[in-house]
């Protein structure tokens, strides 16, 4: 079984003018809500075994707030700076198959449109998949579960996503 996680940036900052969008940082809610969701992917283990990170200075400080335990992989991906779902779906398929979770940490529209695409409507859970259809926000995760040996297996309908978690549910506690 290997397992996906899709970890969207939390909220960034619009940067001036003559900022590069790459360079733009987390706002102090990004950090805060990337704090957040690194609580919970650490309350379900395993913990990834390695992190497939766009370049961007937002993507890499989601990580960075997040703090997720030691002992992962660390690879920063430029073919997954705001790529779309096929990009982001070959780069998950040229992992080691020694590595067994993987946390995708990048943009949309990429992330939503392969989120909704790993999804096999009829194996996943409802209300999940009824958040994920609405929105793919800010520093939201989805959790998918594959049956399969191989990250090369990994397929478009192949998913059972497990778990949809948005910050805004976590705010306030």
């Amino acid at each position: 079984m290997k397992r996906i996680a899709l970890f969207r940036h939390a909220e960034a900052i619009d940067g001036p003018p003559d900022m590069a969008d790459i360079d733009r940082p987390l706002t102090p809610r990004g950090r805060k809500d990337a704090a957040a969701m690194g609580a919970v992917i650490c309350r379900r283990p395993p913990p990834p075994d390695v992190v497939l990170c766009s370049p961007s200075v937002r993507t890499r400080e989601t990580v960075e707030f997040a703090n997720l335990p030691g002992g992962h992989e660390m690879i920063v991906s430029p073919a997954i700076y705001h790529a779309p779902a096929q990009h982001i779906l070959a780069a998950i398929k040229a992992l080691s198959d020694t590595h067994a979770y993987v946390l995708v940490v990048g943009h949309n529209p990429g992330f939503h449109d392969l989120a909704l695409k790993l999804a096999n409507p009829a194996d996943a859970d409802a209300g999940a998949l009824a958040q994920l259809r609405k929105k793919f926000p800010k520093g939201a995760l989805a959790a998918f579960q594959f049956d399969i040996a191989e990250w090369r297996e990994t397929s478009f309908g192949g998913g059972r996503l497990t778990n949809f978690t948005r910050p805004k549910e976590l705010r306030g506690r």
